[in-house]
């Protein structure tokens, strides 16, 4: 994936020293060239207006106020949420809240200290300054920041601080100062620290509100919450509690928690805390068995290490009862890249999707968003209030209009890419997701470019083996058609998925098979071939959802085109999962029946779906091979929601190799959609049988199996009688 740039946009000039490394002139004038009100710095205007100039810093919770006054301003940088060497950048932007133009005297960082066993050759933070501001400190001139609303080309509304941090090998503390002079009223100088933190968890719950709309009496369903980790440390799940009606069960890798008085308090401590990665995720179900017709409500409180949910992360749960619910189309704003001076409007749909009516009380643009956004509501009677809301009936929607006028170019990373002016737009109303928030994202450009908009019929997440249905063709061009489409996509290691029928084409579809996170692109071009700023972004999250997730893949490098399909257009390998009373003959000479190939206690491509539990077909407790990949690549995916008591075994056969040689095959074993178990690239020629591993439960272990030099166990010409190759 490449980005462009555009001519006109300026880069941004990197400062990589300390202390005094840049000082305006001295100087007393603060009027400014680009116009402002007179006055000295400290006195007040008449009629109550701040006649002089006042500095803010954004975003607005790094600073503590007092009045007007900036204090104690601090911002950590998670190193963990990347590798050594990568960076992490943020922007920290002065304004001027007064009436009068602000100088802006000096821009430094100071007071860099590594703590104790850094290694470095650099600091490891610098900064940036835009090369309007760089310039003018170098010529001795000044530089002065305008009132909201009264910015000009030479005299802009803001002033942006790139503060970049790269990762050290160690982990060591370090700190710095950036000191930010001026001749503001408040706070002539700010002073924010600059910190490091190790990484912590991020504990993020899907749905927050599980809603069974209608179940019947003596009907039963279930329902899946995903908790996923999108933080730079092991999140540890403790415990919970959960209270309400007694018709909701909690399944937890499991067990069974019925709603009780124990389970609302104190509630239920793990004996183990359940623990998941980085970028990770795992899942519990909530049953609902309705003894009656009448709504029922529960609340469930997941407990985490999480510090910021230190009073616990809650979902809602709700059945047979009438409630409220808030659908937004588009789920994101996002502008591309507009012109700027000009104004640019996208229509945002608000629906009410449950089953009762939208309440909506407030729409506003979140604070520390940019202020190039906005909210027009001539489309309204009258702004939504808590007084007189605006009422969405069941099932309709209702029309806004988000805004954005861009003051000047957007700046471009050192790479050439876009730096995109974000926000978001908050919903007060009356569902369960009360302030229902909405990202936006654009970009201030001097030629206007297509903008490109992605959609996805399944969602933000899924299980494997969705084929995923994506939509480009709502994208659009200001001045004409959108004539090209170009997708691209990053995908889990080991998936070879590709775009259906082809990568240009408007809506194609594509098939996720591994889990993991899917990040896809979507680039168009207008009449003239110009190309969008900045390709959209969709990112897909796909979670195992049964109890035991078997995932194999292989490469084979003879084969020069793995995403081809048709008979013998690649190499043939085969997972197969066995229940330890499969039988059959002694091929591997070990003296007991290898089990492989049994029908019905092996679960491979002949017996995909066989009958292991119950006879009850309502109960899934049978093994399915959920995809067979005859030709190349994978992934094979194995699946089983309500285990034995039991071991299971593992097993890999190379069926085939159709003259493309050895293939490299990587297994991965999932518990509740956790990762638990890998080996890669363990190589296998034509008829080799690889036994893999075996998987205990209800203890979830899974165990590597070896042979008796220590080695993987893999069985040459494995061919059972009963299946001619």
């Amino acid at each position: 994936m490449r980005l462009r740039g555009f001519t006109g946009m300026l880069r941004w000039v990197v400062v990589l020293g300390l202390g005094g490394l840049l000082t305006a002139a001295c100087g007393t004038d603060s009027t400014g060239d680009g116009g402002g009100g007179g006055g000295g710095g400290g006195g007040g205007g008449g009629g109550g207006k701040k006649d002089y100039p006042v500095i803010e810093m954004l975003p607005p919770d790094m600073c503590e106020k007092s009045g007007d006054a900036l204090s104690n301003c601090k911002y950590q940088f998670d190193q963990g949420q990347v590798l050594v060497g990568e960076e992490i950048k943020t922007t920290l932007t002065i304004k001027n809240s007064g009436e009068r133009n602000l100088l802006v005297k000096n821009v430094v960082m100071e007071n860099y200290q590594a703590g104790e066993g850094a290694e470095e050759v650099e600091p490891a933070y610098r900064i940036e300054l835009p090369p309007m501001f760089a310039e003018a400190v170098a010529a001795g001139e000044k530089f002065y920041v305008a009132p909201a609303g009264e910015g000009s080309e030479t005299t802009p509304e803001s002033l942006d601080i790139r503060v970049v941090f790269t990762r050290p090998v160690d982990d060591a503390d370090r700190t710095a100062d950036i000191v930010v002079t001026s001749d503001a009223s408040n706070s002539p100088e700010v002073k924010i620290r600059l910190s490091t933190v190790q990484g912590f968890p991020k504990i993020q719950v899907s749905p927050e509100w599980v809603d069974f709309a209608q179940v019947g009496m003596g009907e039963m369903k279930e329902q899946k919450i995903n908790i996923l980790n999108t933080g730079a440390a092991d999140l540890a799940l403790s415990g919970f509690k959960l209270s309400g009606s007694e018709y909701y069960t909690l399944i937890v890798q499991g067990t069974e928690y019925p709603v009780s008085a124990e389970t609302a308090d104190p509630g239920v401590v793990f004996e183990d805390a359940i623990v998941v990665a980085p970028g990770n995720a795992t899942f519990m179900k909530v049953r609902f068995e309705p003894k009656d017709d009448k709504p029922a409500t529960a609340k469930l409180i997941l407990f985490s290490n999480d510090p910021a949910k230190v009073e616990g992360t809650e979902v809602k749960i709700t059945g047979n009862e009438s409630v409220p619910c808030i659908a937004v189309n588009p789920s994101k704003v996002n502008f591309g890249g507009k012109k700027y001076g000009e104004k640019a409007v996208v229509p945002l749909e608000i629906s009410a999707c449950g089953e009762a009516p939208l309440e909506i009380y407030n729409i506003f643009i979140k604070e520390g968003s940019s202020p190039d956004f906005d909210v027009d509501f001539s489309t309204l009677e009258a702004p939504p209030t808590k007084d007189a809301p605006v009422i969405v009936p069941i099932g309709a929607s209702t029309l806004i209009n988000v805004v954005f006028v861009p003051d000047a170019p957007n700046p471009v990373n050192e790479d050439g890419t876009l730096i995109l002016d974000t926000g978001s737009l908050i919903i007060e109303n009356n569902s369960f997701d009360k302030e229902k928030e909405v990202p936006i994202s654009g970009a201030g450009v001097e030629i206007e470019c297509p903008t490109a908009i992605i959609k996805c019929a399944e969602g933000e997440e899924v299980i494997p083996q969705t084929v995923l249905h994506l939509f480009g063709d709502e994208s659009y061009a200001s001045n004409g058609t959108i004539q090209k489409w170009e997708w691209d996509v990053d995908q889990p290691a080991g998936s070879a998925s590709v775009f259906v029928p082809s990568y240009t084409f408007p809506n194609p579809t594509f098939e996720a098979n591994v889990a993991g996170v899917y990040t896809f692109y979507l680039t168009v071009y207008d009449q003239t071939n110009t190309p969008s700023c900045f390709p959209a972004t969709y990112e897909v999250v796909v979670i195992p959802d049964e109890a035991i997730h078997i995932e194999l893949l292989w490469h084979t490098p003879e084969d020069q085109d793995e995403t081809d399909t048709g008979p013998e257009a690649g190499s043939d390998v085969d997972l197969h999962f066995l229940h330890p009373w499969a039988a059959g003959p002694d091929l591997d000479g070990d003296g007991a029946p290898d089990g492989y190939f049994d029908i019905p206690f092996d679960s491979f491509w002949f017996n995909a779906h066989p009958n292991w539990g119950s006879y009850d077909p309502a109960i899934n407790d049978d093994p399915g091979l959920d995809r067979d990949d005859t030709d190349g690549a994978g992934p094979e995916n194995i699946n089983l929601d309500i285990p034995e008591n039991v071991i299971y075994r593992v097993g890999v056969h190379y069926w085939n190799d159709h003259g493309y040689g050895a293939a490299y095959a990587t297994v991965r074993v999932y518990i509740y959609a956790q990762l638990v178990f890998e080996v890669t690239d363990v190589m296998l020629v034509d008829s080799d049988l690889w036994e893999v591993c075996t998987v205990e439960w209800p203890s979830g272990k899974v165990q590597v199996i070896t042979d008796e030099a220590g080695q993987y166990k893999i069985v040459p010409d494995y061919h059972n009688p009963y299946f001619f190759q």
